[in-house]
């Protein structure tokens, strides 16, 4: 990997802009090559719902402040997608390194900020970063249902990328955080090359999610090597589960063919989905590897209790890979990715000769709900989240074609956000400009942060210039109704940006119940995310926690 730059501080501000946004610029395209063998053609699945179906009839803007506006499951609360048609658019266990102490950015006295200034609008709460050797890349952030404990994972090692360590000295980190941002205890898991193996040659993957009970979920992909969790050396694909002091309880070792890790997620239910790319022995009938996208749901033992394919297996490469999961209420699952070739199941068929967006549910038994898919689009759901009703919010990126969501369509878009109801139902969608990589965090009543990479930079800035147009880290805040609230830059010298190292790779509510949210990434250039300037020793992930603004 290459060295990291060498950058000068400038002055930087964080810019906030609170209407609706009409950023413009020079159009900026990613052309993706691929062996496109099928023809373009869609079917469909199921009817959408009638109106009537749909559970957000009304705005819940003036709700009392701090009433979730969507109820809990099951309770008669107002909808939380907004009105059709709205223009508003302790111990550390075995198997790691002892817990260290506190580092990075000291957090606020006010202890993290669990009653946000009405003044603030997107306020940086508290920032915390930890240099170290080596490159390091953000995996998953994650809260209790408390918000009184924060987890991150990530890879460390001399190359990888988001949720990827590789090479020399490559190991997994686990973390727990107050809820101020104090380190309470860390673990790192040293990734071991095989016998014979060169020790640049071990990678591995890792995801992170916590259960209802406050358990730690981990998914990790070793190859070439293998990494011990307290249990033994695991290579290959495992589910593991963790107590909240980093305890290992058990790991499991669910998959019986080579299969890749792409998203996990904790069921509200307890137990964990499971989101893999499965690849099956060469098959001399077919002349070719057949790979299939597949969600695993297992219990909280670590029992499969199913597997569930996204798609039939086909040939040449073409498959559905699920890159986003969320967990229903009910104990179902919502997942989100891209599909490539037929997309065929149960309740609808669709193909498409490039990459195109989807967006499914499942029953908690693992049968199709509902599917929606894009063959129109050539692009990728990259994020879902769900509220406390089940509500679907996505966000995604259009590399051609155009995203058509109910009445709304996005012709010119380069990503996009969009909401369906519980039961599969449009509601609205937003253009989110030439944005890379975008994120969501979902509160239980319907609002959402969406995070990532914009290069629809605002000139001029207050403050600043930006004449290269260098594209910058932002979160974005909407309401119920589609409305943005206001649009938060994180304002960085040096350029120009490489993907994967500088990107939000997750986040997340902070469980607070007070419209917080966590967002999880890495950086390689000088950076102010509300703190001042700061400058990474090469590739350093960041945790902060963003303040809502008046309009919680």
């Amino acid at each position: 990997m290459a060295p990291p730059l060498t950058v000068s501080t400038v002055s930087r501000v964080a810019c906030v802009v609170g209407e609706e946004d009409t950023l413009s610029g020079w159009r900026w395209r990613v052309v993706w090559l691929g062996l496109c063998l099928g023809a373009v053609a869609c079917g469909d699945s199921e009817p959408s719902p009638q109106p009537g179906d749909c559970e957000a009839t009304a705005s819940c803007e003036n709700a009392r402040e701090g009433t979730p506006d969507a109820g809990f499951p099951g309770s008669p609360g107002n909808g939380d997608a907004g009105s059709p048609g709205n223009d508003g658019g302790t111990s550390p266990g075995h198997g790691g390194t002892p817990p260290r102490g506190d580092a990075g950015t000291p957090p606020r006295p006010d202890g993290g900020g669990s009653t946000p200034n009405p003044a603030a609008v997107g306020e940086t709460i508290w920032l915390r970063h930890e240099a170290q050797p080596g490159e390091a890349f953000a995996s998953s952030v994650a809260a209790s249902s408390d918000g009184q404990a924060l987890y991150t994972a990530s890879a460390r090692g001399s190359t990888g990328g988001p949720h990827t360590a590789s090479g020399s000295d490559a190991r997994f980190v686990i973390s727990r955080f107050s809820v101020a941002g104090q380190v309470q205890w860390t673990r790192e898991f040293p990734l071991v090359a095989s016998v014979g193996t060169p020790p640049e040659d071990v990678w591995g993957r890792l995801f992170l999610s916590v259960g209802p009970t406050g358990d730690l979920y981990l998914l990790t992909e070793v190859h070439e090597g293998s990494v011990n969790l307290g249990s033994g050396p695991l290579s290959g694909l495992h589910v593991s589960r963790m107590t909240p002091s980093g305890e290992l309880q058990w790991s499991s070792s669910f998959s019986s063919i080579p299969e890749a890790a792409l998203a996990l997620v904790a069921s509200r239910e307890d137990g964990v989905f499971v989101s893999v790319r499965a690849t099956y022995p060469y098959s001399p009938e077919r002349q070719c590897s057949l790979m299939e996208g597949a969600i695993y749901r297992l219990a909280p033992s670590g029992e499969v209790l199913w597997r569930t394919r996204v798609g039939e297996p086909q040939c040449n490469g073409y498959r559905a890979d699920a890159v986003s999961l969320a967990a229903q209420p009910g104990g179902g699952v919502a997942l989100g990715g891209s599909f490539f070739g037929v997309l065929q199941t149960p309740i609808g068929t669709f193909s498409s000769s490039v990459g195109s967006p989807f967006l499914a549910t499942l029953y908690p038994d693992g049968r199709w709900s509902w599917l929606k898919a894009f063959p129109q689009s050539h692009g990728e759901v990259t994020s879902i989240g769900l509220s406390a009703k089940g509500t679907v919010v996505g966000a995604g990126v259009l590399r051609g074609g155009e995203f058509s969501w109910g009445n709304d369509s996005l012709g010119e878009a380069r990503s996009f956000l969009f909401v369906a109801e519980s039961t599969g139902a449009p509601r609205w969608a937003k253009s989110l400009g030439r944005t890379e990589q975008p994120v969501v965090a979902v509160e239980p009543a319907g609002r959402v942060v969406v995070a990532g990479l914009s290069r629809d930079f605002p000139t001029p800035a207050p403050g600043s210039t930006d004449p290269i147009q260098n594209p910058h880290l932002f979160a974005r805040r909407f309401n119920l109704e589609g409305k943005l609230l206001w649009n938060r830059f994180f304002i960085r010298s040096g350029g120009p940006g490489e993907l994967f190292k500088e990107q939000v790779v997750s986040a997340a509510p902070s469980g607070e119940g007070n419209g917080n949210t966590l967002l999880f990434g890495q950086f390689s250039h000088t950076e102010d995310f509300g703190k001042g300037p700061l400058t990474p020793v090469g590739t350093d992930t960041f945790l902060l926690k963003l303040g809502p603004g008046p309009e919680f």
